[in-house]
């Protein structure tokens, strides 16, 4: 097996080399003391693992690891550090392990069984993996043909992916990333949350055999779905392909409109989603009255009253359903119904803004109602 070492206190880099020499079947094939340097030969030696220092200069061991990553997924990373703090660490981004200096060589045994145990496994996992479904409407789900849900292993690193779900197949600056994530954080530690987040995100799913990649290309972040499937995006599609709206195959936009399974992100409520979710509720606002008015066209009174009462169910505070209702039902010959119609505006008005209806909707009312 084939090891690199990376440590910028060249005693405790010999020391580890020293005892890794004694294991049978392990050859140390580098040994650095900057990160940088065994960027640069990584392609060259093709370790199958790497023992890094976490706390370096220039580069720390959690960036060398991002790295290291994008260089070849394939390699083991082992964290190796003075503190306790930092093994946690270590430890929850999935690391393959971690292990304290001074190093013990019988917990550096079991290190090295570890990764001769991974090494197969990691290796046969040659069938494709199923598609997976990220969801985003209501909330952050992805689906994966397991019954168990699938796990964060912290809030941020649900969040950033999802920003990434909704930047997906186009580079997003690590910047920019840093300013959403960690507004108010030292721009050093900032960078190593993101990079200990990045690697929650990649390790979470690869545990459950999700083939979407998050790949790292200088200094842009990209998120490749592959052949997994987006819930929104899926949902845009398949109106691109509706036939033109008629009261023939009205039934078709109404099952499209169906398909909204409810407003984007809202139960994880994050503040950058807010433009999209909008966006789409716009969409599905805009065509939702289209399929009214051809229930109108078409004659169909009761379809469309039944129609625009679910759309004040999702746009309850909007001036416009009201009144398509109020007026809706006065061709109806219910006038009563559209009077009650019109108290609700009047409350929902007064509740919600403060204010009195438009000029067009109470001169309607004064000629219909009183």
């Amino acid at each position: 097996m084939r090891a690199i070492l990376v440590d910028d206190e060249g005693l405790a880099l010999r020391d580890l080399e020293r005892q890794l020499s004694k294991i049978p079947g392990m050859s140390v094939v580098g040994a650095f003391k900057y990160a940088g340097e065994a960027l640069d030969h990584m392609a060259e030696l093709k370790p199958d693992v790497v023992f890094l220092d976490i706390e370096m200069p220039e580069i720390s061991g959690i960036e060398a690891a991002e790295r290291i990553r994008t260089i070849d997924s394939e390699i083991d990373i082992v964290f190796v550090t003075a503190y306790e703090e930092y093994a946690v660490k270590a430890f929850e981004l999935a690391a393959l392990d971690y292990v304290l200096k001074p190093i013990n060589s019988d917990r550096l045994q079991r290190t090295i069984d570890r990764i001769s145990q991974h090494k197969p496994n990691h290796l046969d996992q040659t069938h494709e993996p199923d598609t997976a479904v990220v969801n985003c409407f209501q909330r952050l789900q992805i689906s994966y043909g397991k019954p168990e849900p699938f796990s964060w292993r912290t809030a941020r690193s649900q969040e950033l992916f999802a920003y990434m779900i909704y930047k997906r197949n186009q580079p997003v600056r690590k910047d920019i990333l840093l300013e959403l994530m960690w507004p108010d954080i030292d721009y050093k530690k900032a960078y190593t949350q993101l990079y200990t987040t990045i690697y929650q995100i990649r390790r979470s799913l690869e545990a459950a055999g999700i083939s979407i990649r998050l790949t790292n290309s200088g200094n842009d972040y990209y998120l490749d779905l592959g052949n997994n499937l987006y819930d929104v995006q899926e949902w845009e599609n398949a109106r691109l392909v509706l036939p033109e709206l008629t009261s023939d195959n009205v039934a078709l936009h109404v099952q499209w409109l169906e398909g909204y399974a409810g407003d984007y992100l809202l139960e994880n409520d994050y503040w950058w989603s807010e433009s999209e979710r909008q966006r789409l509720r716009d969409l599905w606002y805009k065509h939702a009255l289209a399929v009214g008015q051809a229930y109108q066209e078409a004659n169909l009174s009761k379809e469309a009253l039944l129609h625009y009462e679910t759309i004040e169910k999702k746009f309850p505070f909007t001036e416009e359903i009201y009144f398509i209702i109020m007026k809706l039902h006065a061709e109806n010959g219910d006038l009563h119904l559209s009077g009650k119609k019109y108290e609700q505006l009047l409350e929902m008005l007064r509740e919600e803004y403060g204010m009195e209806p438009s000029s067009s909707v109470r001169q309607w009312a004064e000629t219909y109602l009183d």
